[in-house]
């Protein structure tokens, strides 16, 4: 299994990751993953490229792990890969 790829910090000490997300075939999948990321609290913003099939986020890391992302994705029926 890939590990997300952490893109870094920002300058209000948030972090930033990429999850690459399988199983999405158009704009309600992609929607469905970015709500569902967005709604997790510690959440500064969550964002999807369906092209890309990639999700980025933005959270602070004292709130959040790698696993409360997989959770939520799984939730809405895809998969981190």
């Amino acid at each position: 299994m890939k590990r997300p790829k952490k893109v870094g910090l920002d300058m209000s000490g948030n972090k930033r990751i990429e999850l690459k997300i399988s199983g999405m075939a158009c704009g309600g999948c992609s929607a469905a993953v970015e709500k569902a990321l967005a709604g997790l609290d510690g959440v500064s913003s969550a964002r999807v490229d369906l092209g890309e099939k990639t999700a980025y986020v933005e959270y602070d890391s004292a709130r959040l792990s790698e696993q409360d992302f997989r959770r939520a994705v799984e939730a809405a029926g895809y998969k981190v890969e």
